[in-house]
This record gives structure tokens, sequence and C-alpha cells, in this order.
């Protein structure tokens, strides 16, 4: 007698901001003219945050920024790595309450999610693709398992192995190639919508 409800998207937060002037917030960003990609959460371990420092290394000559937002134990080391190597590419925000990271998400491209390559992340749902997924933005997902699945089932986004640094890179070229790409994200709403809708679980 088990009932098994998984993790969900909460369009409460989301779909307020659907009105919301998102080109003026990417110009008053700064990034009017780049390919923003997107994650949202913890920099710590787990996370593995480096594999997208080491993505933007190879893609420094192309216009995609990668804008991290969060805290967390690796960000000074982060930091550090893009300074050292001369990133421009790479942009850290401080954390910032949900209402207003989900601004950031309706002014991005895409949406990331990232873990280590562990094992055991293969059975989680990534909670942040569900609220990329909320915001009618496609995913990068860098998650082998369950999430990826999910990725792959509702075709809202691409999945790259992660840690492969080259696979990743390909994938974010591909994706900048996308005649569709604002499928993607429709798909992943609509899926979301109907799957895992958190009131409807609730």
């Amino acid at each position: 007698k088990i009932v098994f409800i998984p993790n969900a998207a909460d369009f409460r937060m989301a779909e307020p901001l659907n009105g919301f002037d998102s080109v003026s917030f990417k110009q008053k960003l700064g990034l009017q003219d780049k390919f923003v990609i997107t994650y949202v959460g913890a920099h710590g371990v787990a996370n593995h945050l480096i594999q997208l420092i080491d993505a933007a290394e190879k893609l420094r000559y192309t216009n995609v920024v990668f804008q991290l937002i969060g805290d967390g134990m690796q960000k000074s080391m982060l930091k550090d790595e893009v300074t050292k190597r001369g990133l421009k590419n790479v942009i850290f925000v401080d954390s910032v309450p949900k209402t207003e990271v989900f601004k950031y998400i309706y002014a991005s491209d895409v949406g990331t999610s990232v873990l280590k390559k562990v094992d055991t992340f293969k059975t989680i749902y990534s909670n942040k693709t569900f609220d990329y997924m909320s915001c009618k933005k496609p995913v990068l997902l860098l998650i082998d398992g369950v999430s990826r699945e999910l990725v792959e089932e509702s075709r809202c986004g691409w999945y790259a192995e992660p840690e492969n640094i080259n696979e990743i890179v390909k994938t974010i070229k591909g994706i900048l190639n996308c005649k569709n790409i604002e499928e993607y994200g429709e798909n992943g709403y609509n899926f979301a919508k109907k799957h895992f809708d958190r009131n409807e679980l609730a």
C-alpha cells in the first residue's frame, strides 16, 4: 500500500511571470547577443560544475555564455578556475529569491541540470529540470538514468554524458544549430503540466 509521488513542477512560481519582459531583462544583464545556458542550484561536490567550466573553455569563441546561479562550497574554486583560464563566457550570480530565479530562467535560452557521474544519481529526478520545463525552456541534461528518460520521453531537451566534455561541447554546438529550439521548451511544459504538476500530485 505505497503511493509514490515523484519530484514535480511547481507552476505557481513560473506561471505568474508568463508576461514577463524577458528580452529587456536579458538586455539589462548585458546578454542580449548571447546564447545563455543557465544553471540554478548548489555549487557543491555532487554537482561537479567544473565540467561546465571545461565546456565553456572549449566554447570561448562562440556566443555561448554559462550563467551559474547559486552558492556552495566549490563556488570560490570555480571562480578561481574561470579567472585562471581567462574565460569571459561564465557568469556567476549569487543566490537570489526563488521568484527572482524564474526571471533569469525566462531570460535564458536553455537550462542545464548537472551532477557528478555517479550511479546513485541515475535514480533521481533533478528538481531544476522541472523548473526549466515549467518556464518552457529546453533542457541540457548532464545526468543519466531516470532524469535522462524524462527528458527523452518528453522531447524537452538533450542529454550528454556527464563529465564527457567533448560530448557536452558537441551537444551544445548541435543546439546552436537547432531550428526548432522553442518546440523543445513547449514539449517540456506540456509534458510536465500533464504528468508532473505539483498541485495535481498533491
